[in-house]
């Protein structure tokens, strides 16, 4: 009987130390810094490759609503891109982004999504850019650092 007793109040403190993550969990403003590489498509061409960097601030609301700004370098001058979409975060802490940058010098609206994994001791994102639209193949790295947990505190 002792021995079910300790069975299950080791069970219970290990359910109990479980990390469950959900949108308030990660709701707060981030700085933001991608490095990696872009392989694009050129139809009738060999495919082109860049290396590339994101620097910037984003938020994420309590609603799960994403905005922010940051300065993108790559293929051409660095340029000032401004955006929005939205996070989903599942339990474990693992999470999907979807978001639109655009050009603050113009142009459309370029969509990306990313996965992530959030790490609640250090309030930190760790992210891979999956998807960047038709003809675009990221292998980008990201990182987030929570730097308020307040949303849309900082702004680029």
């Amino acid at each position: 009987m002792k021995r079910m007793i300790l069975l299950i109040l080791v069970l219970s403190a290990v359910a109990a130390a479980q990390t469950t993550c959900t949108l308030s969990s990660v709701a707060g403003t981030y700085a933001v810094s991608y490095i990696g590489w872009v392989s694009m498509a050129v139809p009738g061409a060999a495919p082109v490759m860049f290396s590339g960097t994101i620097v910037g601030v984003m938020s994420i609301g309590y609603d799960g609503k994403l905005s922010g700004a940051a300065a993108v370098s790559g293929l051409g001058p660095v340029a000032d891109y401004d955006s929005s979409g939205t996070v989903e975060i599942k339990p474990d802490c693992t999470g999907t982004m979807r978001y639109k940058s655009k050009a603050r010098a113009g142009g459309a609206a370029e969509p990306e999504t990313d996965r992530f994994i959030f790490i609640p001791s250090d309030k930190s994102l760790f992210a891979t850019v999956v998807d960047l639209g038709s003809g675009m193949y990221p292998a980008m790295a990201g990182t987030w650092k929570l730097i308020s947990p307040v949303p849309n505190t900082a702004a680029w």
